[in-house]
């Protein structure tokens, strides 16, 4: 598999406060790549980066070889990156089916309508939800919106931000089930996740961030879970 996307040496402040600081790394065409770290470590800002709302101070993002690290968030959603933020970020008083064509907001084909008719296929839930303003939607009902309106641009890459976060166990399984559908389905997934036993799970590889630096990179196994557990929880450099 070749490389869909190509980190080099980021580095993204907030002022004189280095968030990221060097970090390299890359998401493989058709895997799950999973960012795994402490509270903390960067990984939200490294997706805000890549989706282009945060600005790098240096370095090299490149999506399917061409460089995004200067371009627009509409212009990186056309280029076929979409981000499912943390904590959801549903447009709340906004419809289910507003939230959704909101999520085809670049495009201009006529493809739309039929989209959705597969979304509502593929989540049952918001079909039945669909005129009712997604603020009152449970918590993971709005993270199935916040995944179906992302899919909406068609990405090729789909960011997904701690998307179990505060969600009950059983909602936790359909998640991941449903990450698991959407590669099976051909989509190449980069997974930021507290959960690292769920994420390593699904995943085809992963990196540990401490401090805003890749510290490991390897394959499911490559470590002991038990370390990959206690750094993506607490960092190396804490015992």
């Amino acid at each position: 598999m070749s490389a869909m996307l190509e980190v080099k040496d980021l580095v993204t402040a907030y002022g004189k406060i280095e968030a990221l600081k060097g970090v390299s790394l890359e998401v493989r065409e058709g895997s799950i790549t999973c960012l795994l770290g402490p509270n903390g470590a960067g990984k939200t800002t490294l997706m805000m980066t890549i989706a282009g709302i945060l600005k790098p101070r240096s370095g090299s993002i490149r999506f399917s070889g061409r460089e995004i690290s200067r371009q627009p968030p509409h212009a990186i959603v056309g280029a076929g990156v979409a981000l499912v933020p943390e904590n959801r970020l549903v447009f709340p008083g906004m419809s289910v089916l507003e939230n959704l064509r909101a999520g085809a907001y670049a495009r201009r084909d006529d493809g739309i309508e039929a989209d959705i008719e597969r979304l509502f296929e593929r989540f049952p839930r918001l079909r039945e939800r669909a005129g009712q303003d997604a603020g009152t939607l449970s918590g993971g009902e709005q993270q199935m919106l916040a995944v179906a309106r992302a899919l909406m641009s068609r990405p090729k890459l789909l960011l997904m931000d701690e998307p179990s976060l505060g969600l009950a166990p059983l909602v936790v399984d359909e998640i991941f089930r449903i990450i698991a559908d959407l590669h099976r389905d051909g989509t190449t997934i980069f997974l930021v996740e507290q959960n690292a036993h769920m994420a390593l799970r699904v995943a085809h590889h992963f990196y540990l961030i401490e401090q805003g630096r890749v510290t490991f990179s390897g394959d499911p196994g490559s470590l002991a879970e038990d370390e990959v557990i206690r750094r993506a929880y607490l960092g190396s450099s804490r015992r």
